[in-house]
Formats: structure tokens, sequence, C-alpha cells
């Protein structure tokens, strides 16, 4: 492919056209090429888009993916400045609205545990994740391009530094909540451990009370001879009585064990 007498070559030209290619920036004899890959809005698919630019001396091109072109932009780096920091914006005013169902993720987390609380983190989890993954990656391709190119005359390097300390600002963001997401596991973890130990310990103190009750049981169904109260007419409530009160110091014994742990 030619533009303005420049061969772009078919493997640059792919790479343009793949709104997921990752972020990359690669310096040629005749151009040079920067995608960013940005997070897109989340909830929707794809969940990354990467934005393609053609840098050759002045002139910078934009492939503009509904259209299908490269498209030359009118103010030069000036141009690109601003469409890049349109689509960064909007990535920082989602992560905020992420941050703030974090909040009420961990408010409800602290009320109660809900059956519900695994898959609305799961699916924040898997969101930030990917978000992180590729802003990391977006701002070291930034810091490379503004690296090689502040030289070049007329370059807007405090405009191109804003736009890179708002990646970055998004980034830390990003690597907060999931900071945070990760705390909000552990705590989960630690709650749900504490009623399963809570469940273990009363099945444990109801089997210490009833196991040697059915021994009790167990002895008093023998068909055998001369069992206590076996001729007594008022035998069986004697047995019952028995049982309960065997139970009942069970039970006032492994609470005064409890108590003195």
């Amino acid at each position: 492919m030619t533009i303005d007498g420049i061969v772009l070559h078919d493997l640059h030209l792919e790479d343009l056209q793949n709104p997921l290619h990752p972020s990359s920036y690669e310096e040629h004899e005749d151009y040079r090429i920067l995608i960013l890959s940005l997070p897109e809005k989340l909830k929707r698919k794809p969940h990354v888009h990467a934005y393609g630019f053609i840098i050759a001396d002045a002139t910078i091109y934009f492939y503009d993916p509904a259209i299908g072109e490269l498209t030359p932009l009118d103010e030069g780096l000036g141009g690109m400045y601003r469409l890049l920091d349109e689509k960064i914006d909007p990535i920082m005013a989602e992560i905020e609205t992420v941050s703030e169902k974090i909040i009420l993720l961990e408010e409800d987390l602290y009320k109660k545990i809900s059956r519900t609380f695994m898959n609305r983190w799961h699916d924040l989890k898997k969101e930030l994740s990917r978000s992180e993954r590729v802003l990391r990656k977006a701002v070291d391709v930034l810091d490379r391009f503004i690296s090689k190119t502040k030289e070049t005359e007329r370059f807007p390097l405090n405009e191109f530094s804003d736009v890179h300390e708002h990646l970055e600002r998004t980034l830390r963001s990003v690597s907060a909540a999931n900071e945070q997401l990760d705390n909000l596991y552990h705590y989960y973890n630690l709650r749900s451990s504490d009623r399963l130990n809570r469940s273990i310990y009363l099945l444990t103190v109801i089997s210490v009370i009833f196991l040697p009750l059915n021994l009790v049981v167990g002895f008093f169904g023998m068909n055998t001879g001369g069992l206590p109260f076996q001729d007594h007419p008022a035998g069986t409530a004697y047995a019952f009585v028995t049982m309960i009160v065997f139970a009942l110091l069970l039970s006032m014994g492994v609470m005064w064990k409890i108590r003195k742990e």
C-alpha cells in the first residue's frame, strides 16, 4: 500500500486493521508506526481497542476503523494529541464508576455474606485485570514514543506529557481498585472460613453429646437379661430420665470447657 509516496508494508497495514492489536511503537526507514491499545467501556465487546498512527515527517495518518482507511490529521501531532485525549478521558470516568461499584460491594460484604458476592467480584476482577495489563503496556509504549519524538521540531511535549500522565493516573487507579478487590477476597475467605469453623465446631459439640447417648440407647436395646429397669413398671421412664440427666451433665461439661478456653 502506498500513501503519498510512502510504501506501507502489508504486515503493518494488517496491524493497523487489527482492533485488538497490543500497543507497539516501531521505527522504519520512511515512517514510524504507533499503535495504542486502550480499554473500552466495561461490559462492551471487544473490551480493548487499538488506535493506529503512521508518522511520516510532519504528516500524521490515523487509521479510521469506521471507513477502513488511513486519513491525515489536519493538525499533525496536535490532532493526534487531541484524539488520544478524547479516548482516555472516558476511560478515567469509567474507572471511577468501577471504584464506586467496589465500594458498594465492600459495604454489602461487611453487612452480610451474599451468595452473589463471588459472581460480582469475578466480573469486576476480570475486567480490571485486563484493563491493567492493557494500560501498563500503553503507558510504556507512549513513553517510548515521547522519548524518541520529543526532539522533533514543534513537538507538543507538554500535551503528550499530559496524555501520558492521564494514562499513568488511570493505571494507578486500576491497580488500586485491583488491590482493593484482592483485600475483599481475603476478607471474604476469612469470614467464610470462620463460618465453616463455627459449623464444624457446633457439629463436634453435638457429636460429643449424642454419641454417648447412642451408646446408652444401644445398651438398653440389647436382647439380653438383667438389664436395668427391665422388670420395673416405670422402667422406660427411668431410662429416659437417666439419658436426659446424662445429656445435661455432658452439656454442662462441654459449656464449662468452652468458657474456660
